[in-house]
């Protein structure tokens, strides 16, 4: 059941929360959103009272945008804002970077070790070079430490990277060469708002690295910033996924890591559906229940208790934390019924997909009304047949 929180501003005792139901196995801590001098207490106080996975992402990323939002990453040795590709040339400064960023995480109670990196927007970029030479610089100094954690990767991708199969062929071809104990993968969508619509050729391509890497070559595979769409590449072979209590950590969009002028509007309260795929708003839940469909969109888990004890959702006690602990619980009731073997897992999330599809159309004749008329269900369904030609797995 390896759902992992993926963490952000606000943390508050969303974690333990979290960990005292079950509802999560793990966590990444990023570094923008934790005090350097509170990290170790952190990870002690976890480590003491939950048998949970605990990672850490350095957020190196951050230092190559400008103007980066970068809240307390100044405090971490290894960062320092505005780095430019001239700041990667020659071993030593690769090396350096390595050092820094291994050597803290060495010295601190973690599962896993996470190099730095740097975000691509194609495989066959001099950023993407810069990415491969931090991962060969963090391979030879993880291996002279003395009994380190395991070491992950780091692979920060651009989504339209993933339009060459070409392009992403030759860099699996260089990354399978080498001998991690496996990858953090993290995509940075282009999509500029919270949704779940994912190109079917991108997506198709995504679930083929996850594949490669997972199912064929046995690495250990970390999806960082997954969402929805960590079940699907937990059927294909990654090990694990997070997703964030707000919508800016269930995917990733490197506007998030942009200073921006404060402001916006406060989120609005969701629902996760399991039977749809998808968050949708409460309102829309109470359109269903008008209609008397409200069944056929629950997840069936623990905390839709709030929902079904009250005599309607408008009138339940549903609020913004409820619906985050909620958001994992029904995650995580997908991913449970993974067996691990890519054919019939994929053949599930097929049946998923055309049983959401189907309760769509269902809820549309019915009169339920969606703010925003998803297509996310056929473009992912697309994915998966276009992956399913890529890898030669007949879906069961």
């Amino acid at each position: 059941m390896p759902v992992y929180a993926q963490h952000g501003h606000g943390k508050s005792d969303r974690l333990p929360a979290a960990f005292d139901t079950g509802s999560l196995q793990g966590v990444i801590f990023g570094a923008r959103n934790e005090k350097y001098t509170n990290m170790q207490t952190c990870l002690d106080a976890l480590r003491t009272s939950y048998d949970v996975k605990l990672l850490f992402d350095p957020q190196f990323y951050v230092t190559t945008l400008v103007p980066a939002s970068e809240r307390f990453l100044p405090e971490y040795p290894y960062y320092s804002a505005g780095r430019t590709s001239a700041d990667f040339v020659g071993p030593k400064k690769l090396n350096l970077f390595a050092k820094q960023t291994l050597d803290l995480q060495a010295g601190w109670p973690l599962d896993r070790i996470i190099s730095p990196s740097v975000l691509f927007n194609r495989f066959d970029d001099k950023w993407c070079q810069i990415a491969l030479n931090l991962a060969s610089a963090s391979l030879d100094y993880h291996a002279g430490l003395d009994n380190p954690s395991p070491l992950l990767l780091s692979l920060i991708i651009a989504e339209e990277a993933l339009d060459s199969r070409e392009e992403l062929e030759g860099f699996l071809d260089q990354v399978t060469a080498w001998e991690p104990h496996g990858f953090y993968v993290v995509v940075a969508r282009t999509e500029s708002t919270y949704s779940q619509r994912y190109d079917s050729n991108r997506l198709a391509h995504l679930l083929y690295l996850t594949y490669i890497l997972g199912s064929v070559n046995g690495f250990e595979v970390v999806n960082g910033y997954s969402d929805f769409c960590g079940p699907m590449l937990r059927a294909v072979g990654s090990t694990a996924f997070a997703t964030g209590w707000s919508q800016s950590l269930r995917q990733f969009h490197k506007r998030s890591f942009i200073r921006r002028k404060p402001g916006g509007q406060p989120p609005r309260l969701r629902y996760s559906s399991v039977p749809l795929l998808n968050s949708i708003m409460l309102g829309e839940l109470q359109q269903a229940f008008e209609v008397d469909a409200m069944d056929l969109v629950l997840s069936n888990v623990p905390s839709d208790t709030v929902i079904t004890s009250a005599t309607s959702p408008d009138a339940s006690t549903w609020n913004q934390r409820i619906s985050e602990l909620h958001h994992w619980e029904a995650l995580q009731s997908i991913d449970v019924a993974m067996v691990g073997d890519a054919s019939v897992d994929m053949g599930q999330m097929r049946n998923r997909l055309e049983n959401a599809s189907a309760l769509y159309v269902a809820l549309a004749a019915a009169g339920v009304v969606f703010e925003r008329q998803e297509n996310h269900l056929k473009q992912w369904i697309e994915a998966l047949d276009i992956f399913a030609e890529m890898s030669g797995l007949d879906l069961e």
